[in-house]
């Protein structure tokens, strides 16, 4: 998934870090940023018990498919709706054949999100092809009625609706994120959705998945290692990936999400990050540190975010020893920037052994 701050190129960086705490597999590990859960997912691989969570429900659907489930569900509801299904675990595989091959249903996405959809609209937008449009309408419509119907639990539910969330980023006319559509079309925006088995780590752990602010979270929690990879700028990740938002959230019963503006943009005020402001993200950080029940800490950040290095080795500070890895990383680089922008910034994992 096209995403900003994804770790997936990072892990042997960060594994180094968990390695140096000493702990061994089995301990608990709590992503308490945790995005599309790349970083999760490795570490539940590994053998810890992994705790994620994140504001953003697109976010807690994936976590709620690779992270809280260790295999699949059998969609036993499903038995004599959809060809295939017979009471095994690969019946996942036909349940995704029948998604893709949906007919095509002009719906919320379409008619907001597509050219066809919104010619006559004050904004006409092209996020997506009109035949995309209308698979992601029907995909995500017969999802929710097998819900409401309760022919799927909600494990099913969210994993259905992870491949779904999984694919669009593929197909849509985006330079990297949903805060603008591309005015030409991308190439690979043509090609039709289609989607795929989630591939859930296996784990005989019990895992947990939470989604709430993560400030309030670590008050509740305790962990032996506690990641953080919060946001760096003031890039908000809810208007950026507001599309994504929608799609996890929904539109039924007549009850259409209410938009604005030239992208469609949905209101996001309540998932506003203080991380992401200026002026409150040294206030916000210091409180997260000083109520976290961990044993070791590990904080992902760079050497282009809000907060200096002495600012961050400060407030770390107040709960143990702190040590600075450092790594050069290719910044983010959207589709429509110059291929030969290969400037890096410094990737930094300060690791604090917490006295108690």
């Amino acid at each position: 998934m096209r995403y900003y701050g994804c770790k997936n190129r990072l892990l042997d960086f960060l594994e180094e870090g968990v390695v140096k705490t000493g702990i061994n597999h089995g301990s608990s590990f709590c992503d308490l940023f945790s995005g599309t859960t790349v970083v999760a997912q490795h570490f539940k691989r590994k053998g810890f018990t992994v705790f994620t969570n994140d504001i953003m429900e697109f976010s807690y659907a994936i976590a709620r498919t690779y992270i809280k489930n260790n295999q699949y569900p059998f969609f036993k509801g499903l038995k004599g709706i959809v060809s295939g299904v017979n009471g095994c675990r690969e019946n996942i595989i036909s349940v995704v054949e029948h998604l893709n091959n949906l007919l095509p249903l002009e719906g919320f996405i379409y008619n907001n999100y597509c050219p066809s959809g919104s010619k006559d609209a004050v904004h006409q937008r092209q996020y997506f092809s009109d035949e995309n449009g209308k698979r992601i309408d029907a995909i995500r419509s017969k999802i929710q009625e097998w819900k409401i119907e309760e022919l799927i639990s909600l494990d099913e539910f969210y994993i259905l609706l992870s491949s779904l969330l999984e694919a669009v980023p593929f197909v849509a006319n985006i330079s990297g994120n949903y805060a603008a559509f591309l005015k030409c079309w991308d190439p690979r925006a043509l090609k039709p959705l289609k989607l795929r088995v989630p591939v859930i780590p296996p784990s005989e752990r019990k895992n947990k998945v939470f989604k709430s602010d993560a400030n309030e979270l670590v008050k509740k929690i305790s962990c032996d290692i506690l990641y953080m990879d919060p946001p760096y700028n003031q890039r908000q990740y809810a208007p950026n990936y507001f599309m994504l938002e929608l799609i996890a959230e929904g539109w039924f019963n007549g009850n259409d999400p209410q938009i604005y503006g030239k992208t469609g943009m949905r209101p996001y005020e309540n998932q506003k990050s203080s991380y992401c402001q200026k002026i409150n993200v040294k206030d916000t950080f210091k409180d997260l540190i000083e109520n976290a029940d961990t044993r070791f800490m590990l904080l992902s950040y760079n050497d282009e975010g809000l907060m200096r290095e002495s600012e961050i080795v400060d407030i770390l500070s107040s709960r143990g020893k702190v040590k600075i890895f450092e790594k050069d990383y290719r910044r983010y680089r959207s589709i429509n920037q110059d291929e030969t922008d290969n400037r890096v910034v410094k990737e930094k994992l300060y690791f604090v052994k917490v006295v108690k």
